[in-house]
């Protein structure tokens, strides 16, 4: 375990590094804005409904989509996000709170409650993961090389309570503790050529598994407004410690570290480079199969691995590095064009080394659909080995 912690130090600095040796350019504020209620609104309109919608102390956005489940079948998705401010605007950043509700109407459906709260003048930050899910998943097996003929079907019910409390410490620094609780039940494997990837696993993958462990968390956050951040830098790190005196099947404990950046380009303030990486490992014991670090599944706020299957890649290690440039189409700031790559490694499972990197990439639209939250729709086509899909989104992905 020292080697794995002094290993996790050694990627974190890099990370660090990665991220942080750039500099920043100086904020600018376009008083000129569109989104799309304006364009509903109409010329004549927009003066008055500016006036009250920047009167109102909550904003919401909205956006129904559907997507393919695995499996078969298509589910219907409805994305709320609501964004308000409780307490100073000049000392306090924008909360916001996600309700993504989905189903297909046969059987499958989810729920997920992701809030983001900072108290006044953010003595507090209170960050939440909530899901209750009747969803199947693909997984291939373990470490960064995976083929699609070791692909099986996972049915799985899941039930997920994450909450952890952030106190400032600091200029921008946070500390904290938390609790995570996994619930998968109702658990089978299906579509299987030879041998399952759940029964070759150490740990047995029984119809119930549950984790449950405290955490101990660190944060670094120079964003006002993490639904679209036009600059500043975030770092957040936390150690997972799952014991069965607190109800969990294994004990075992984790360490997710998450660093992201955003830059204007000083020759061109209307673009903006956003960065972000982290480091996902299991430090202790052995973790159940589904809890195990996996591409776009990641205990952190946010979208991952674009262009990457959900839980494409798998194993006891996950490292992560991703660049996105944000370009803005428009003066008014209506549409926006970004283009992004990412690299992903899932370590060996027998060694946690990292042999295998695996591409991906792709392009995206934005439109404004709120300029007083600065909320984006995203539209986003990425891409990978063997597989391409499309998102729609609300807000940016980091």
């Amino acid at each position: 375990m020292v080697f794995l912690l002094l290993r996790s130090m050694r990627i974190a600095i890099s990370i660090l590094l990665f991220l942080f040796s750039v500099s920043l350019s100086a904020q600018t504020v376009d008083s000129t804005q569109v989104d799309l209620i304006d364009l509903i609104v109409g010329k004549v309109n927009i003066k008055r409904a500016n006036q009250t919608r920047s009167n109102r102390k909550i904003h919401f956005s909205i956006l129904p989509s559907a997507a393919n489940t695995p499996g078969g079948g298509r589910a219907i998705i409805t994305a709320v996000n609501a964004a308000f401010i409780l307490g100073n605007p000049e000392s306090t950043n924008v909360s916001n709170i996600y309700l993504i509700p989905y189903t297909n109407l046969a059987g499958k459906y989810g729920l997920f409650l992701r809030p983001n709260v900072w108290l006044n003048n953010n003595s507090w930050n209170l960050i939440g993961d909530y899901r209750i899910v009747r969803n199947p998943q693909y997984t291939w097996g373990l470490g960064g090389n995976s083929q699609e003929v070791s692909r099986t079907l996972i049915e799985t019910d899941y039930l997920r309570v994450y909450q952890t409390f952030l106190k400032r410490i600091g200029s921008n620094l946070y500390a904290g503790v938390g609790y995570e609780f996994d619930n998968y039940y109702n658990t089978s494997e299906r579509e299987i050529d030879t041998n399952g990837n759940l029964e070759n696993y150490p740990v047995p993958t029984n119809d119930t598994n549950i984790s449950s462990g405290f955490t101990l968390n660190v944060s670094f956050d120079k964003r006002y407004n993490a639904l679209n951040p036009p600059k500043g830098e975030y770092l957040f790190a936390s150690w997972r410690v799952n014991t069965q005196w607190l109800g969990s099947d294994q004990t075992y404990q984790t360490l997710f570290i998450d660093a992201r950046k955003y830059f204007k380009i000083k020759e061109n303030p209307s673009r903006i480079l956003a960065l972000r990486s982290y480091y996902w490992t299991v430090l202790d014991g052995t973790s159940p199969y589904m809890n195990l670090p996996s591409t776009t599944n990641t205990p952190a706020l946010g979208l991952t691995s674009r262009g990457f299957e959900f839980a494409r890649y798998r194993s006891n290690a996950i490292l992560y590095f991703e660049a996105e440039q944000r370009y803005q189409l428009t003066q008014n700031g209506l549409f926006g064009l970004v283009a992004f790559a990412n690299i992903v490694s899932a370590s060996e499972f027998d060694s946690q080394q990292f042999r295998y990197w695996q591409l991906g990439g792709g392009i995206g639209l934005r439109t404004k659909f709120n300029k007083f939250s600065n909320t984006n729709i995203a539209v986003d086509f990425g891409f990978s080995r063997e597989y391409w899909s499309v998102w729609l989104i609300i807000g940016e992905a980091f």
